[in-house]
């Protein structure tokens, strides 16, 4: 069976690749101004090819977080109420230093316009602890899905 650890940067990655080819829609179709600014680090990539990247950065900023946090609490992920706040917090602050370090190590060329018009740091720490919350919540979801799924089987048998 896969570990908790594993299908938390598995949930990362689709959040990750999903929400880039989402953004990428919304950047090509004006319906938010400032989003249009994504246009150009799109213009170059097929959506798909977008959206691995973007996948990519998620996997490694999460991993980044997963490791910090098990320095701290020896495992990778939280399990009591000050653990999640602890590791929304953690997310947050590394998720606004990884956008931060994008942009100052010119990591995507093409988000030049982007970096002028919303800032460095708060949408990239917006969107690292949204990819964390809802993949916390799948394997929420995942593990209650699992535990109805057994206790129905052993209904029926």
């Amino acid at each position: 069976m896969i570990s908790n650890e594993s299908l938390f940067l598995i949930f990362n990655a689709f959040v990750g690749f999903f929400s880039d080819i989402i953004l990428n829609i919304i950047a090509n179709s004006d319906i938010y101004k400032p989003i249009t600014t994504l246009k150009p680090y799109f213009e170059n990539k097929t959506i798909f090819q977008a959206a691995f990247y973007a996948l990519l950065t998620v996997v490694i900023i999460v991993g980044i977080i997963m490791k910090i946090f098990e320095l701290f609490y020896n495992k990778y992920l939280p399990e009591t109420d000050e653990e999640y706040i602890v590791y929304f917090i953690l997310t947050f602050i590394i998720g606004y230093v990884g956008d931060i370090l994008i942009y100052k190590l010119d990591i995507f060329p093409r988000l030049h316009k982007y970096y002028t018009v919303v800032g460095k740091g708060l949408w990239g720490a917006l969107a690292i602890l949204f990819s964390v919350i809802v993949s916390l919540s799948g394997l929420y979801i995942f593990h209650n899905f699992n535990n109805l799924y057994d206790k129905f089987l052993n209904i029926i048998y």
